[in-house]
């Protein structure tokens, strides 16, 4: 039998690979050599990567880094649980650093970790209520009962939610690398652009799984409607969004439902155009508010 060569199963390997770890969290691992195949544009990185770090200490609870691989934990929460509601899958930017440490997308906000406004203002203003936890005022116990009702599908709302991120590599929630730009920052535009193929292709892979043949999905972030849309559909502007106004399709899937909505970070619009939407497929007869 003829001897394995390393390289060659190293170049056929993915450079972003992921798993499923529990309920809620998604193991990833990027393979730098093959993103920065570059020794010099390998070695910026991590001078980026050591600034990212200082910047931010709890990420070292959540991120390897390795000579050739970059492990880290991120979050992903699709229950495998059925109903007849049509499933809906939320994609939001990309994971806080501290939500994954506690387990819970949105896990608080705020110094002295309140009820996070995804929970307490944008899921009420769109008519679900049961997943406010408010009144509780321990974090931890707020997230674990909120993981149990999602995964149960203990909730009234005219859909099944899933939760998911476009790109899966954390970073705080402020600071000069917080966000999707922070994440850009770290990497660089070019390496970026690579990794957001990679991305694309686990969220579609979700999509499909999750909810063919007739869910929706509802975007969070710019960058999640413009790699999901198809060609035809519009392109991203943000008064279109707070408008209601972007509809489309997922691309390769026409038959899921793809919608946009403003960012996380604007509450009660995001809230009401979510409300419109989940309101629109009602009416289509696609789903009913039923309690569970």
């Amino acid at each position: 039998m003829a001897a394995i060569n390393e390289n060659s199963v190293r170049e056929s390997k993915p450079f972003l690979l992921f798993r499923q770890t529990s309920e809620v969290g998604l193991e990833c691992s990027i393979d730098l050599t093959k993103l920065f195949p570059d020794e010099k544009d390998r070695n910026k990185f991590q001078n980026n990567f050591k600034k990212f770090c200082e910047s931010q200490p709890t990420i070292c609870k959540i991120i390897q880094d390795c000579e050739s691989d970059l492990i880290y934990q991120s979050e992903q929460l699709i229950p495998s649980k059925k109903d007849k509601r049509p499933p809906g899958l939320f994609v939001f930017g990309n994971p806080a650093t501290h939500s994954i440490n506690n387990g819970m997308f949105f896990s608080s906000e705020g110094k002295n970790g309140g009820e996070h406004r995804f929970w307490k203002s944008i899921l009420p203003t769109a008519g679900i209520d049961d997943l406010n936890l408010k009144d509780i005022r321990e974090e931890g116990e707020r997230n674990q009962q909120r993981l149990r009702a999602l995964l149960e599908l203990n909730y009234k709302a005219p859909i099944r939610i899933g939760l998911c991120v476009l790109i899966s590599f954390p970073s705080a929630a402020s600071g000069d690398y917080s966000g999707i730009q922070g994440v850009k920052r770290l990497f660089g535009s070019k390496a970026m652009a690579e990794l957001v193929k990679y991305e694309n292709e686990r969220v579609l892979s979700v999509i499909k799984e999750f909810l063919a043949p007739n869910g929706a999905v509802f975007t969070f972030h710019s960058d999640a409607w413009s790699g999901l849309k198809r060609y035809q559909d519009s392109v991203y502007d943000i008064s279109k969004a707070m408008a209601g106004r972007l509809e489309g399709r997922v691309a390769e899937m026409p038959e899921i439902r793809l919608f946009g909505l403003p960012p996380t970070r604007l509450s009660g619009p995001a809230g009401e155009v979510l409300n419109k939407f989940l309101s629109e497929i009602e009416r289509d007869g696609s789903g009913k508010k039923t309690s569970v």
